[in-house]
């Protein structure tokens, strides 16, 4: 399983010599330096963005001489996280963490009117994108738009949703449905980290996804990290959801019609339900599909220490099929689209839920985002 992404190079357009005067009236925000150079943000464009394009950042530098200058792209958590100083904590303890999503372009010398390109990664779950300028020579904004551990904040642009594409990998063994990812079809199915399930910020625990298929079935397997893994019901379709469960849907399409809840939980007890309409279905209903769970550690004593606990799960083209807008016999280059959610319920902080797409709506079942799922030869 991959995602796709289009990576955009970053360039400079133009560049002119201007003097300094007043701030245009019409400039979305200007960022003063502590040597006393400025910088007007005169415009941010296109907005809403796309992911895998980039944002063109106008703007107007004011200085004596040329500097070099960063300007990136950022998810909103990311950009604005603030350094605290003081009481222990230096600046180096509390700096930015590395987050993969961060797109810079360094202009080594900038003046004068300018416009640069910063790609927007992809794929791109947060609703916004925060745009950046910082000085590459550590001296920092001290006016202006700005964070107070000295980025200069030139503005926040939207981001057009855009579902996340995964492709599953073709596997000509189907793997043995037994909760142990040992079979080759894993090995060749790229792994995707689940993230938080609402707006798809880097998830507290690692959840590993990965998923295959043949003819017959999609296969998926889920590793979770987990050191309170935690489960009390045993009976076919209890209401798993409301302890620690691994969840799957196939919404076959964005409608929110016609689509498929399949759930195990770390003892491998199964839940599965179909729905005609959005969350109007029958949980009596029973589909052939298989699954499987494996704990390392226990699923009844909570006061140790346990390391995780991995699903593994068969769901036949068939039934996908008779149940979701998805057509059969599934070919490659077919698609249907998909989420899979990982509940946690640690015994002493809150319940933190996690998906392959965000939903960014607080509801499972809502379609609109959910991942494409591309059949991969």
């Amino acid at each position: 399983m991959r995602t796709r992404a289009t990576a955009v190079a970053a360039c400079v357009l133009a560049c002119s010599a201007t003097e300094r005067g007043a701030a245009d009236p019409a400039a979305l925000a200007v960022i003063g330096f502590a040597d006393g150079s400025r910088i007007q943000v005169l415009s941010l464009a296109p907005d809403p963005a796309t992911p895998g394009e980039p944002i063109t950042v106008a703007m107007r530098v004011e200085a004596d001489g040329t500097k070099a200058l960063e300007v990136a792209s950022s998810p909103p958590r990311t950009g604005g996280r603030e350094l605290v100083i003081g009481s222990g904590v230096d600046r180096q303890d509390a700096a930015r963490l590395d987050d993969p999503r961060v797109s810079r372009v360094v202009i080594p010398d900038a003046n004068g009117e300018l416009e640069v390109e910063v790609p927007v990664q992809s794929p791109w779950h947060p609703r916004t994108a925060m745009i950046t300028i910082a000085r590459t020579d550590g001296v920092l904004a001290d006016s202006g738009a700005r964070t107070r551990d000295g980025l200069g904040t030139a503005g926040i642009v939207q981001i057009a949703a855009m579902p996340l594409v995964v492709v599953a990998a073709r596997t000509d063994v189907a793997p043995v449905v037994d909760g142990v990812l040992d079979d080759a079809a894993w090995s060749s199915a790229t792994p995707l980290l689940l993230g938080d399930s609402l707006d798809g910020e880097p998830a507290d625990v690692a959840t590993e996804v990965r998923i295959a298929w043949d003819d017959t079935a999609v296969y998926v397997g889920a590793t979770m990290d987990d050191d309170d893994v935690w489960s009390q019901y045993e009976a076919q379709d209890d209401p798993l959801w409301k302890e620690e469960a691994f969840e799957l849907f196939f919404f076959g399409d964005a409608s929110g019609r016609r689509y498929l809840e399949l759930q195990v939980s770390p003892r491998g007890v199964m839940f599965d339900a179909r729905f005609e309409q959005y969350r109007k279905g029958d949980e009596g209903w029973d589909g052939p599909w298989e699954a499987a769970a494996t704990v390392d550690g226990t699923v009844s004593e909570r006061d140790d220490r346990d390391r995780g606990w991995v699903v593994e799960m068969a769901v036949p083209f068939a039934m996908i099929c008779e149940h979701t807008a998805m057509t059969c016999p599934p070919e490659i280059g077919a698609t249907t689209r998909i989420n899979t959610f990982r509940l946690d319920r640690p015994r002493k902080a809150q319940t933190r839920a996690y998906s392959l797409a965000p939903t960014r709506v607080p509801d499972f079942h809502a379609a609109k985002n959910a991942a494409v799922l591309e059949l991969g030869g």
